[in-house]
């Protein structure tokens, strides 16, 4: 709401727009969590690092690469 305020040229703290919130009973939206998605203290098999980053190959189909980011 503050930021929503100062865009519009008018200067009020976080405070005095909490208290007239308040008052007129008015409540904010909080944000949504960004949902855990790793879980990286599990006791599975971590595969071998085999390319050691070397994303150059010597001909062509030898190294095969993805990103599973968001999988």
């Amino acid at each position: 709401m503050v930021r929503a305020l100062r865009a519009r040229g008018l200067s009020a703290s976080k405070a005095r727009v909490e208290r007239l919130m308040r008052a007129h009973g008015l409540r904010g939206r909080h944000r949504r969590r960004d949902r855990v998605t790793t879980d990286s203290s599990h006791r599975l098999p971590v595969a071998e690092n085999l390319l050691a980053r070397d994303f150059r190959p010597s001909a062509p189909n030898q190294v095969w690469i993805a990103d599973i980011t968001d999988l």
